[in-house]
């Protein structure tokens, strides 16, 4: 086991500094933040966020796996904790360490801390690509069933022939830009959590399902049902409803998105480097290099890298980011500061008290961050009437399968099938009903 004291530090009882186990950095006992025992060996620690990971987890950062500096860096707080979580903003009981949606609701899974690097989000980009791909390749498929209603046109001699065609188009926007609905619906039914993709996943394929019967054996139908020698399908419904889902994704996507923009902006109002006086000199380190205990000058028109107190120094300080108030406040010896705050005259020395995730802007971040995720009153309603919704449809669905097959005379088969299949597809616009 490698101890975290240096060897130069163990002239006396209480070394003169130490390495902090989880970060990495320089601490001085006597201004550590934190310390704890483990094995009958002490450690210091530079925030008490290091000292709650050291203690999650001893032999992993005893062996070798520090971060360096990241523990101190409210910029990097999702980079500081290895396999970051994620977590669904309806269901917060639902953690993993990987990207992918909720099982009991099917919305995205999120970052339970925000990053500051604005990258491009993969699910915003899938979503876009198949939702531009669902209305290219559907309107074809919307016009052709919906030509009948305009005046003067008739399409019923080529209703075999385009039936193909429809199916042609529709097999991409079904199985490949319908494809998240699906899975969400298949993880719905495994963990017994039916939700609205769950109910447009059976709308949908059930539509398809009765078109594709109607255009490859259209013989199968009851002479009833045929029109032109042709059974009228329900593509344009299987194509319509799933364009509108990703439509509805690609938005809440979008939202979620601006709200995680505005998190960013604020975890981007941090310095990104502090001038530390050490042994009567003074030198520019990042912000991540700085330890509590640390005296910092902070010149007029710079911000103030953490929170801590005036040593030296007579100065106003804009704290509009944290109370809204434009006037300065005059700081004097002895006042508090707060980090990113902006020095507006005077210069002045700060002795540091809080730095990193300890600060208070990156508890404001963690809070709005958390904020971001809690569920208003109506969604944990609309979560309890869609666990009552799903099933009811599709005990209603097989109720009129069974009534149409046992009293619908002559084809009561097929009458009982369309009937079944309608209900379903008609429930698809409830359950879209329910999402917004």
């Amino acid at each position: 086991m490698t101890l975290p004291i240096t060897p130069e530090a163990l002239p006396s009882t209480e070394p003169q500094s130490a390495i902090d186990p989880v970060c990495g950095m320089k601490v001085d006992p006597a201004h550590a933040a934190a310390s704890t025992q483990h094995e009958g060996t002490t450690y210091w620690f530079c925030s008490v966020s290091c000292l709650r990971r050291f203690q999650a987890d001893p032999p992993r950062f005893l062996s070798g796996g520090s971060q360096a500096g990241s523990c101190c860096d409210p910029r990097a707080m999702a980079e500081s904790i290895p396999g970051a979580e994620y977590i669904c903003p309806m269901h917060p009981e639902v953690v993993t360490d990987h990207p992918s949606s909720c099982p009991k609701c099917g919305m995205a899974l999120e970052p339970r801390l925000p990053v500051l690097e604005d990258s491009p989000d993969p699910e915003l980009i899938d979503m876009s690509r198949r939702f531009w791909t669902g209305v290219l390749l559907g309107w074809p498929v919307f016009l052709f069933s919906m030509a009948d209603m305009f005046p003067g046109v008739s399409l019923h001699r080529w209703a075999g022939p385009l039936n193909w065609l429809q199916l042609a188009l529709s097999i991409p926007v079904v199985f490949w830009c319908g494809k998240p609905i699906f899975q969400r619906a298949w993880a719905s039914l495994i963990h017994r959590s039916p939700n609205m993709f769950t109910l447009i996943a059976l709308g949908v394929g059930a539509a398809f399902g009765y078109s594709l019967f109607a255009t490859i054996a259209p013989d199968w139908f009851p002479a009833g049902f045929r029109r032109h020698g042709a059974v009228m399908p329900y593509f344009d419904t299987a194509v319509v409803v799933t364009v509108l889902v990703l439509l509805g994704q690609v938005l809440e996507v979008k939202a979620r998105r601006r709200t995680t923009q505005a998190i960013r902006r604020l975890m981007g109002l941090a310095p990104k480097t502090a001038r530390r006086l050490s042994a009567g000199q003074e030198e520019d380190v990042p912000i991540a290099d700085l330890r509590v205990g640390d005296l910092v000058r902070i010149r007029p028109g710079e911000k103030v890298p953490a929170d801590g107190v005036v040593v030296e120094g007579d100065s106003r300080i804009d704290e509009s980011m944290i109370s809204g108030e434009p006037i300065p406040v005059e700081k004097r010896p002895g006042d508090r500061v707060i980090g990113a705050t902006i020095n507006t005259t005077g210069a002045l020395v700060v002795r540091l008290e809080r730095v990193g995730s300890e600060t208070m802007l990156a508890q404001i971040v963690r809070l709005v961050s958390a904020a971001q995720r809690s569920r208003a009153p109506v969604e944990r309603l609309v979560d309890r009437v869609s666990g009552y919704f799903v099933p009811g449809v599709v005990v209603v669905s097989a109720a009129s399968f069974l009534a149409w097959s046992l009293w619908g005379g002559e084809s009561r088969f097929a009458l009982g099938l369309l009937n079944a299949v309608a209900v379903l597809i008609i429930a698809c616009p409830c359950a879209l009903g329910l999402a917004l």
